[in-house]
């Protein structure tokens, strides 16, 4: 009970920052937009997006590698604060080069080239290093470090971000609101990480980098391609039927992308732990993907019945009317989460014992799957035949994933059997089917909601274990009377 405690709470922790994360970014994009105007923000959009593909690729799926090599092995932690943060800062220099390179290459105004390239510093330099160090105390199961030091780039970036936008400082004022933030952060991260891990050691040892540098690249490949997975059906929309498609397609997926967080944090916490306790002899790693995924389906299922039911609603609130065109995607894309949400716990697993070639192999080929059924549908379909496709290859990535769990895991497919989950959600949507045209939209989600949780513990859908669980992740418990 003690590990499920600590990774109940780590959970609550990185969530609690992740809530700062999703409240004040989105805002500030909103400011950003309005004040720099559509070209001053296609620039600042263009080095953000140029930079975080770069930073994936300079990290080379190096942050994984290090949660499960030294959460199996603690003792290591000096040599990995110093030879791998060498390792980090030069792959980071060499991504800035390739910024560098793209800036002064392309027709973009001198005054521009600047603020770009500080944004461009700022996340695959400082912000790489900073996500390096987060992964040392992720390996410990230390989240609430991460989450201090998130939250001061959270709150510099956007506090100060957010006065010189209304100073008149435009993208210059950005981009230095960016690097306050993120060098801040980082600092903060290794200030924390020397006091509370130990002195780093530096050996400079060029095996080590290269079997570190080999060991990672699975997961590099992991986190580029999944990256690029919805951009890729975007580009092709575009390509095929135009800009105006495309919008449609990514209104709809980003609402769906971004429930993607929720397993995301979950198997932050619970990585280390899977990759501690190995391929335990009394079968612990079965036993908590099989929770982890029952949690998952509690929280995914009534989220596809709203995204469902609501759809209009929520493209009209998120969007505005004119987006009200693509709720037939987002109807389609709304059936993601029951797949993804098994998913990735299965992924994470493999990747902690040592599977993550499997991994890669069910990602690139479903990957493949989805490029080539959008050629064959978007030019047919468009918007809608991009959400097609991105259904069936989800489908099929779920498919291969418990294939190869059940193969070389011994992980029974029986697990996704969580019929009290889903039959909780079908009583909230009968509820609610009659009173869509009495209830507003909040007061229909609410009641929802209300039905779906009243119907989940109705059914008897935890055992005392899981009542156990939840109650040790409360923050304070009451002492007992003597």
């Amino acid at each position: 009970m003690n590990d499920a405690k600590r990774i109940a709470r780590n959970i609550l922790v990185i969530m609690g920052g992740g809530t700062f994360r999703a409240v004040l970014m989105p805002v500030f994009t909103v400011l950003v937009a309005r004040k720099l105007g559509t070209e001053g923000f296609g620039a600042y959009s263009f080095a953000l997006s140029l930079a975080y593909i770069l930073l994936i690729v300079g990290e080379m799926g190096l942050p994984k590698l290090v949660v499960r090599e030294l959460a199996a092995d603690r003792k290591q932690v000096a040599r990995y604060m110093g030879d791998l943060t060498v390792l980090r800062l030069v792959t980071g220099l060499a991504s800035m080069g390739i910024i560098y390179a793209i800036i002064a290459l392309s027709s973009r105004s001198a005054d521009t080239r600047l603020p770009l390239f500080l944004i461009g510093l700022s996340y695959v330099v400082f912000t790489g290093l900073r996500r390096f160090f987060d992964a040392i105390f992720q390996a410990f199961e230390v989240m609430k470090y991460q989450a201090i030091s998130d939250l001061v780039d959270i709150l510099l970036t956007f506090g100060v971000g957010t006065l010189l936008l209304f100073k008149g400082y435009g993208l210059v004022g950005i981009s230095y609101a960016l690097m306050l933030g993120a060098v801040v952060s980082m600092g903060v991260d290794f200030l924390i990480l020397t006091r509370r891990m130990g002195k780093p050691v530096f050996s400079f040892d060029l095996t080590f980098w290269k079997r570190m540098a080999t060991g990672a690249l699975p997961f590099g490949v992991i986190g580029l391609v999944t990256f690029l997975f919805g951009y890729t059906n975007t580009v092709m929309i575009s390509a095929f039927k135009g800009d105006y498609q495309a919008g449609l397609f990514s209104s709809a997926y980003r609402i769906v992308w971004a429930m993607a967080v929720v397993p995301a944090t979950c198997m932050n916490a619970i990585f280390p732990f899977l990759a501690r306790i190995g391929r335990s002899a009394d079968g612990r790693h079965r036993e908590v993907i099989r929770r982890v995924v029952k949690y998952l389906a509690c929280v995914s299922l009534p989220f596809c019945v709203i995204l469902a039911l609501f759809a209009p609603q929520l493209l009209s609130t998120v969007y505005g009317e004119s987006y009200l065109e693509a709720r037939s995607a987002l109807w389609i894309l709304a059936a993601i989460p029951l797949f993804s949400f098994t998913y990735i716990p299965l992924i994470d697993l493999m990747n902690a014992h040592y599977k993550h070639r499997l991994s890669v192999y069910a990602i690139l080929t479903c990957a493949g799957i989805n490029v080539m059924l959008c050629l064959g549908l978007a030019p047919v379909m468009g918007f809608v035949g991009a959400a097609v496709s991105t259904l069936i290859s989800e489908v099929c990535l779920l498919a291969t994933t418990l294939f190869f769990a059940w193969k070389h895991m011994r992980i029974d497919p029986r697990l996704l059997g969580n019929w009290k989950p889903a039959l909780a959600a079908a009583a909230g949507a009968l509820v609610c089917l009659p009173l869509r045209g009495i209830l507003p939209f909040y007061g229909l989600v609410l009641t929802f909601v209300a039905c779906y949780l009243g119907a989940l513990f109705a059914l008897r859908t935890f055992d005392a274990t899981d009542l156990r669980i939840f109650r040790s992740a409360l923050p304070v418990r009451a002492a007992s009377r003597s």
